[in-house]
């Protein structure tokens, strides 16, 4: 790519050298016109002239003796060799020059000179001249016949008429061009005069100030303070969220980590090896949590940040089902636990990004194990023209209706009906509800017929459901 170092750099410097470049286009263009009428002008003014001297000459002619002769008209003369050279010539019906220059040029075809003068273009003794021939009918000379006249003048005085003329309006047409060029520069100038004043508002604005920019300003600049009140409204609620996320955070971790304070101080006084295995075993547990929550923080910072910054890319929802399902079976430990998975299509493809939609799976099927103690899990993938829908089921308690809106908020820690409050983070949901904003789709809870508990995923319809050669969809299978 061409380097363009001479180009402005100033909204200010682009727009006048684009006015700059059209008005010494139309001063150009107006130039070469204003030259052209000029020469035309001339031309006439000139001819006018010429053509009455020519008239003057042939006026002048007489017969004398059967013989043509001319009483030369000094005064037309005169009047056209002021400023040029005048030649004439004149022709009897014989075609004799009988006066003037016999060498002068002439029209080869006077036919046009019996109806008014004929003017044409030519040279003669070295010089640009310009000619006016006429023709005039002598019935008295000998034999009666048509006299022709013809008068010739330089252009010295035709070329300098049209030079004056041109440099008069190139004059007006260049200070007209500078007028306009000082005139666009102030317009301009004044024009951007409220962008400065916006930009030294928010300048001067502290950074925690995010309310929105209010300035009295034209119509044209408003869709750009809108899109800057904009930004500022959403940097406000993302900074609102941030916070109260980071204060949520530092209250969550407080808890834990003055727990796990004690119990090290605790276990540094006992002496009796139960308890000491005991407490160690607690403080085991404590580290633990602590361990749970700090990834559950990150995970939602991460989740949060891709969300504003990842572009949405096709994803396999059905492959990546059974990726996070197949490293989901582990978490089980010693218990015997049956997953099965479903899907219409061995293939369904959305937009989205695999990393958040990876952690909010994840987190669905980890709660399902570690909080709802199942040891049934079957994974759905359903796709209707309308929506698609991915849903975990298992056979555990399951949350309460009641508590199914509470469930998706940050740190909410939801027991079953008589159970204790479980341990963990309460971020599991809330990252899966965050999730499905960004893909645009939402999480919902329902008691299936056949019990158990599901949480359904539902996304937009699907970008396209690809089967390979032959394929099928594949059946319910199960995995122990």
């Amino acid at each position: 790519m061409p380097r363009f170092d001479w180009f402005p750099k100033t909204l200010l410097g682009r727009t006048l050298l684009f006015i700059a470049l059209v008005v010494a286009t139309g001063a150009a263009a107006l130039a070469g016109i204003a030259r052209y009428y000029a020469g035309v002008a001339s031309e006439r003014a000139y001819d006018q002239l010429l053509a009455g001297a020519a008239i003057q000459v042939a006026e002048n002619l007489y017969a004398q003796g059967g013989v043509l002769a001319l009483n030369p008209p000094v005064a037309a003369l005169s009047t056209l060799s002021r400023y040029d050279l005048v030649y004439y010539r004149v022709v009897d019906s014989r075609g004799v020059v009988v006066a003037g220059y016999g060498d002068l040029p002439g029209p080869a075809n006077t036919v046009n000179a019996r109806q008014g003068p004929d003017f044409a273009n030519g040279r003669y003794q070295g010089e640009h001249v310009r000619t006016a021939t006429i023709a005039r009918y002598m019935p008295d000379v000998r034999p009666p016949g048509w006299a022709v006249v013809t008068v010739a003048q330089t252009t010295h005085a035709r070329q300098q008429l049209t030079n004056d003329m041109s440099f008069k309006v190139w004059t007006l047409i260049l200070l007209m061009s500078v007028l306009a060029l000082g005139a666009s520069g102030l317009a301009i100038r004044r024009g951007l005069r409220p962008l400065a004043q916006i930009g030294q508002i928010i300048a001067a604005r502290d950074p925690s100030d995010l309310r929105p920019v209010v300035h009295d300003t034209p119509s044209e600049i408003n869709a750009l303070i809108g899109a800057i009140n904009g930004l500022i409204g959403r940097l406000a609620d993302r900074m609102t969220a941030m916070q109260r996320f980071i204060a949520d955070a530092a209250h969550q971790m407080r808890t834990p980590i003055a727990r796990l304070d004690a119990q090290i101080e605790l276990l540094s006084t006992e002496s009796d090896p139960a308890r000491h295995a005991a407490r160690l075993a607690a403080l085991r547990a404590t580290c633990s949590d602590v361990g749970r929550l700090t990834g559950q923080l990150l995970n939602h910072a991460m989740v949060i940040h891709r969300t504003e910054v990842v572009p949405l890319q096709p994803v396999d929802l059905a492959g990546l089902a059974r990726e996070v399902l197949g490293r989901t079976i582990p978490l089980a430990d010693e218990r015997d636990v049956k997953v099965a998975f479903e899907s219409t299509a061995p293939q369904v493809w959305i937009a989205g990004d695999p990393v958040s939609l990876q952690e909010a799976l994840s987190n669905v099927l980890h709660n399902a194990l570690l909080h709802g103690k199942a040891d049934d899990i079957a994974v759905t993938l359903a796709s209707t023209h309308d929506a698609l829908t991915l849903s975990v089921t298992d056979n555990g308690p399951g949350i309460a209706r009641e508590h199914w809106e509470a469930a998706l908020l940050p740190f909410e820690r939801l027991g079953h009906e008589g159970a204790e409050r479980p341990p963990g983070s309460g971020l599991g949901l809330a990252i899966v509800q965050e999730v499905m904003k960004a893909h645009g789709g939402r999480v919902g809870f329902a008691f299936p017929p056949n019990g158990g508990f599901s949480v359904v995923l539902t996304f937009p319809p699907p970008v396209s459901d690809t089967l390979g050669p032959g394929a099928a969809p594949p059946p319910g299978g199960s995995v122990n």
